[in-house]
């Protein structure tokens, strides 16, 4: 699913959900598939500005029935899933022309405070679907207050070699950057250097590419 969403991007403009689904041997799987790339099967129409067909609206809106959003998070990964899921249902809803969808609560009790930047920027990171061309709610609003804390994480991660997460923490670096933010890194050689090490791994070549996009969006 994240490599349809990746060729989308990089010319085909269309990930064809409903084909995608239709050529899976188990519609369930490929439900399955579609929900756990969430948001982010949006991007080519986000990115690319393209129309959602009824078609691939209706593969989301069955892929959130057959496996339901959470609905009242209690656990730290429970409440990181909700605000996914709050994203995913609101780029259908707008990209549908539906009712906006209301957010879950407060991003601080997802987030954490940011003086813990460590385990601020891994939560954050779990949260990379949010942060893409446009991107807009109170978790955005927290993280973009944060660029120090933020820029330390990713350092982190790059020092570590955690390249994964990595990967994730890039996109939140690149809208900050598109988001005419004054960092103390520079994005363009973060997304350069972890790209030579992150792999071929589909989901984190994708994080790149998004990352790449607002950052060449604004230069």
């Amino acid at each position: 699913m994240a490599d349809r969403v990746l060729g989308a991007l990089r010319g085909s403009g269309c990930v064809g959900l409903a084909e995608f689904v239709d050529s899976c041997a188990d519609a369930t799987s490929g439900l399955g598939a579609v929900r756990l790339v969430g948001a982010d099967v949006f991007l080519p129409h986000t990115v690319l500005d393209r129309p959602l067909s009824t078609g691939d609206a209706e593969v989301v809106a069955a892929s959130m029935e057959v496996f339901p959003p959470v609905v009242a998070p209690a656990t730290p990964e429970q409440r990181v899933m909700a605000w996914c899921d709050w994203t995913t249902a609101r780029a259908l809803a707008r990209l549908s022309g539906d009712e906006p969808v209301a957010a879950p609560a407060d991003p601080a009790d997802v987030l954490g405070p940011a003086e813990d930047w460590a385990r601020w920027s891994v939560r954050v990171a779990q949260l990379s679907s949010l942060a893409h061309p446009g991107a807009a709610g109170p978790v955005v609003d927290a993280v973009l207050a944060q660029p120090l804390a933020l820029c330390r994480g990713v350092v982190r991660t790059v020092l570590r070699r955690d390249f994964g997460t990595a990967t994730r923490l890039a996109r939140w670096v690149g809208l900050l950057h598109a988001a005419g933010t004054p960092l103390p890194i520079d994005p363009g050689l973060l997304i350069e250097h972890v790209d030579l090490r992150v792999g071929a791994e589909p989901r984190r070549v994708l994080d790149l590419a998004v990352a790449r996009h607002l950052v060449e969006a604004t230069a």
